[in-house]
């Protein structure tokens, strides 16, 4: 049942937007192109960000490890 009632609600949805006159799919289309760009943008700068901290990271000198002397 629903699964039925899902493939109709796209059905509908599909139709209504083929329905709909050039200039606001127009719209919607240069919407939808923006929201894409956008979230490029921010994967890509979330990429760079994690990129450049592994870079920091390899740069970085590790720890000296100062060995104590024995007690007596």
């Amino acid at each position: 049942m629903t699964a039925s009632l899902h493939n109709s609600l796209i059905l509908v949805a599909s139709q209504l937007v083929r329905s709909l006159p050039a200039p606001v799919l127009r719209a919607l289309d240069a919407w939808s192109h923006r929201v894409a760009r956008r979230r490029a943008l921010k994967r890509q700068q979330k990429w760079q960000r994690q990129k450049a901290a592994k870079a920091a990271a390899a740069a970085a000198p590790a720890a000296a490890y100062h060995l104590k002397p024995w007690r007596d």
